[in-house]
């Protein structure tokens, strides 16, 4: 199973980031350990003042393609609908990404959805 998760944060502490507005992805593994921080990258924020579209949502799923889930702090209906179809675990935590990661080992999440 991939245990990979993309967060979106500013600052690598925080899930702070509305996925539309997001730069900035913490790529996270998840083992039998606990969790370790592998990389950060960077994409073009899918949602402007203009609205988004789904070539907007389809780069960042691509960027992010080998994570099994995205954390964010906040994402739309229709944003949150498109990644599920793609195969990603959605998650509104806008909390510590400590705490989040926690969580995420102590209650199995990443073995349910897709």
């Amino acid at each position: 199973m991939n245990n990979k998760i993309a967060i979106a944060s500013t600052d690598g502490k925080v899930v702070n980031e509305h996925f539309g507005r997001a730069q900035h992805f913490h790529i996270f593994e998840i083992g039998k350990g606990g969790y370790r921080h592998l990389e950060s990258r960077t994409v073009s924020a899918c949602c402007h003042s203009q609205g988004h579209n789904h070539e907007a949502f389809d780069k960042v799923a691509k960027a992010l393609r080998d994570c099994r889930a995205i954390i964010v702090a906040k994402i739309g209906e229709g944003a949150s609908t498109y990644l599920e179809s793609k195969g990603f675990l959605v998650f509104e935590a806008p909390y510590l990404i400590d705490g989040v990661m926690k969580k995420i080992i102590e209650d199995n999440l990443l073995e349910g959805g897709a």
